[in-house]
C-alpha cells in the first residue's frame, strides 16, 4: 500500500501532494468503472474522502488551508451519506441471524427504501465528482510550513489526546453521540497508523490491523443502530409487531456485543500518554528516515 509518508520524499509536502494525488486516482477510478455496482462507487467514494480527511489532520498544524479543505471534503462526502446508510441496513441485516418470521418482512422493506433511493444515485454522485474534481485541484499546490517530523508530530499528538478523550467518554457514557464522536476519532487514528507505519512496519502494521478491528466493530455498532431504527419505523402490513420486536431485541444484543469488542480492543491502543506516544513513533521515524 502507498497510503504512508515514504523515506523517498522529498520533502513533507511532497509526501502530502502524493499521497492525495493516488487517492483521488483511486477515487477516480472507481466512480469511472462501469462494471462496480452503484452503491460501490459510493462506498469506495466515501472511503477515499474519508482517508484524504485524515492526512489533512495529520499535517493540519503545518497545513493552512487545512480547516476549509476538511469541510470541503466532508460536505462531499456527505452527499452520499443517505445511499450509502441504505446500503449499510442490508449488509448489517445479512450478519443477523433473525427469527424466521422476522427477516423476510425486514428485507423486504429494505429493498423497497433502496429501489426508491436509486434514482438519486446518478444525480449525487455527479454532484460529488463536481466538487471532489475542484479540491484535486487545488490539492497539486498543496503545501506544508514544516518538514520532516516538525510537520506531523503535532498533528499527531492532537489527534491522539483527541482519540484518548473520546474514548474515556464512550466509555464511561455509552451514549450514541459519544461512541459516535470516538468512532470518527478511532477512523483518523487508524488512518495515522497506516501513514506512519514506515517508522517501524513489523510493529505498526500489527498495530493498524488492532486499529482496523476497532473501526469495524464501531462501523457495526453504527449500521446495526441504523437498522434497529429502520426496523422500529417498517410498516405493520411489512412486519408485524411481534416480529419487530424480535428482530430488534437480537439487533440491540448485536450492537452491544459490537461495542463490547471495541471497548476491549482500544483499551490496548490508547495505553500511553499523548507526548509518550508521539515521541517514540519520533524515534522510530528518525532511526528509519
Amino acid at each position: 500500500m502507498s497510503y504512508r509518508f515514504k523515506a523517498s520524499d522529498t520533502s513533507m509536502t511532497d509526501g502530502l501532494r502524493r499521497i492525495a494525488a493516488e487517492e483521488f486516482a483511486l477515487i477516480a477510478a472507481a466512480r469511472t468503472d462501469r462494471a462496480l455496482a452503484p452503491e460501490r462507487k459510493v462506498h469506495e467514494a466515501r472511503k477515499g474522502t474519508k482517508r484524504l480527511r485524515a492526512l489533512v489532520r495529520l499535517a493540519a498544524p503545518a497545513f493552512p488551508q487545512a480547516r476549509q479543505e476538511i469541510a470541503a471534503l466532508r460536505e462531499a462526502a456527505g452527499l452520499l451519506s443517505a445511499l450509502r446508510d441504505q446500503g449499510a441496513l442490508v449488509e448489517a441485516l445479512d450478519t443477523l441471524t433473525l427469527p424466521g418470521g422476522p427477516a423476510p418482512g425486514l428485507r423486504a422493506a429494505l429493498n423497497t427504501d433502496r429501489a426508491v433511493s436509486r434514482a438519486e444515485i446518478k444525480r449525487l454522485l455527479s454532484e460529488f465528482n463536481t466538487r471532489i474534481d475542484a479540491i484535486e485541484t487545488r490539492a497539486l499546490s498543496w503545501s506544508l510550513t514544516e518538514d520532516g517530523w516538525g510537520a506531523l508530530s503535532p498533528g499527531l499528538e492532537r489527534s491522539y489526546r483527541r482519540l484518548v478523550r473520546a474514548q474515556a467518554s464512550a466509555r464511561q457514557t455509552k451514549s450514541e453521540d459519544d461512541v459516535h464522536d470516538w468512532r470518527k476519532r478511532a477512523k483518523d487514528h487508524w488512518y495515522h497508523t497506516l501513514l506512519l507505519r514506515g517508522a517501524f512496519p513489523p510493529v505498526m502494521d500489527g498495530y493498524a490491523r488492532a486499529a482496523e478491528q476497532v473501526c469495524n466493530d464501531l462501523g457495526d455498532w453504527r449500521d446495526l443502530g441504523l437498522l434497529e431504527l429502520a426496523a422500529a419505523k417498517v410498516p405493520a402490513h411489512l412486519l408485524a409487531k411481534a416480529d419487530a420486536e424480535a428482530a430488534g431485541e437480537v439487533i440491540t444484543l448485536s450492537r452491544r456485543r459490537a461495542l463490547r469488542r471495541a471497548l476491549r480492543t482500544a483499551r490496548r491502543l490508547t495505553s500511553e500518554a499523548p507526548h509518550a506516544y508521539s515521541a517514540r513513533l519520533m524515534a522510530w521515524w528518525k532511526l528509519s528516515h
